[in-house]
């Protein structure tokens, strides 16, 4: 089976051509599909040329008209265009698929690394902590020193200076 997702769908109507070239084609994110897709294949030159002669090969019977047969090349060119974008859309799909299981597997990563940098880091920073609430309490009970000492030199100041 032939996909457009993969190369430029070539029919000859007469003298009339047709081109289908998938949206998917000229979007960087192509060859990640083809990886993703692995029953997706490149079409070479001759597989190009090839569709075209089979499609050739199939030119009018001597039952149809010449209508009758470009109505049947035309429903067959817009058959294979619908069952190409039909293709297309599994394609973005599975791609779909793989970057959100990607994005999930590196997000789950993050946070394992997160989670071992808090672990990691957690004692240290606890040891800080209770350090820095020594020095507090060191400095709390200073100025409690300090207050206490004001005042009982207010009271001999004053005794002092009233005598």
């Amino acid at each position: 089976m032939l996909h457009a997702m993969t190369y430029h769908s070539i029919t000859t109507l007469n003298c009339i051509q047709f081109k289908y070239v998938s949206p998917l084609n000229s979007n960087p994110l192509f060859s990640m599909a083809e990886a993703l897709s692995p029953s997706k294949r490149e079409m070479t030159q001759d597989h190009q040329e090839a569709d075209i002669k089979k499609f050739k090969a199939d030119s009018p019977s001597a039952n149809l008209t010449s209508g009758d047969s470009i109505q049947n090349k035309l429903e067959q060119v817009i058959s294979q265009l619908n069952e190409d974008r039909e293709n297309d859309q599994v394609v973005v799909d599975e791609m779909k698929t793989s970057f959100e299981q990607l994005c999930a597997s590196q997000l789950d990563t993050l946070n394992e690394q997160l989670q071992t940098a808090y672990k990691e880091s957690e004692e240290p920073v606890n040891e800080r902590i209770a350090v820095l609430n020594e020095k507090l309490q060191t400095i709390r009970q200073l100025e409690a020193d300090i207050n206490d000492f004001k005042e009982k030199l207010g009271i001999l100041h004053r005794d002092i200076t009233e005598h």
